[in-house]
């Protein structure tokens, strides 16, 4: 009996060492898996902060760069400002620079009309007395076969060949001298062979002695007195250096 007690005793003896070995494992381990959940969570700990520390400095850049756009915008709005102010100026010079151009203009426009106005009325003053010396010449009787013209004030007389002529002018040919163009108007008195005529009755090659008077700068014929071949007449030659008012170049 007291055998069977000591193995008993022996038996509990290694159960209860068996069961504490068994509780100092499972003690170990949970301890070893306690550090190691400790420093895991440390670890996604230290990675959130390092993302949040990440997560703020691109929002501190982000911040930096709006607050330098933002400047760059001011910046932008102040010179478009300024452009403006440059422009709406430039548009006020430039419309009081046309608002005097169009002053001078019109000052211009009047003072050329005024001009116009009084070269008109000098232009009519001498076709009426034109006219009128014309309509006394016209009155004035002229004998047959008469070379000799009826005086006009102011005068001037050319004798030569007929060259060209036709309603409103006639070329003469003076013998050494340039030729002449006399121009035409229905008021020119014409004489063929000493009778009243027209310029259409005037044959080229026909010796001419006319008046003319010196109009704007031209020769207008006043009384042109035409002698064919039939009744030749001599042709006066001006006087050797003397001009002829209205000659062409031959």
């Amino acid at each position: 009996m007291k055998l069977g007690a000591k193995g008993l005793s022996a038996g509990i003896t290694a159960l209860l060492l068996t069961a504490g070995c068994d509780q100092d494992r499972t003690l170990s381990t949970r301890q070893e898996g306690g550090r190691a959940s400790a420093s895991k969570t440390v670890a996604q700990a230290h990675d959130r902060a390092k993302q949040a520390f990440d997560r703020a400095e691109q929002a501190q850049k982000e911040a930096t760069q709006q607050q330098r756009q933002a400047t760059q915008a001011q910046e932008s709005v102040q010179e478009a400002r300024q452009n403006l102010e440059k422009a709406q100026t430039k548009a006020q010079q430039e419309l009081q620079q046309a608002q005097n151009a169009q002053q001078q203009a019109q000052q211009q426009a009047q003072q050329a009309e005024q001009t116009v106005a009084a070269a008109q009325s000098s232009a009519l003053e001498a076709q009426s007395q034109q006219q009128t010396e014309l309509a006394q010449q016209a009155q004035q009787p002229v004998a047959a076969g008469s070379s000799v013209p009826a005086p006009t004030q102011g005068a001037q007389f050319i004798s030569g060949e007929v060259l060209t002529v036709n309603a409103q002018e006639m070329l003469v040919s003076v013998r050494g001298e340039p030729q002449v163009r006399l121009q035409l108007a229905p008021g020119t008195q014409v004489l063929v062979n000493g009778r009243q005529a027209r310029a259409s009755d005037i044959e080229e090659g026909s010796q001419v002695r006319a008046s003319y008077q010196d109009v704007g700068g031209e020769p207008h014929a006043v009384r042109i007195e035409v002698t064919t071949s039939q009744e030749p007449v001599r042709p006066s030659v001006p006087a050797s250096g003397e001009s002829v008012p209205g000659a062409v170049g031959p």
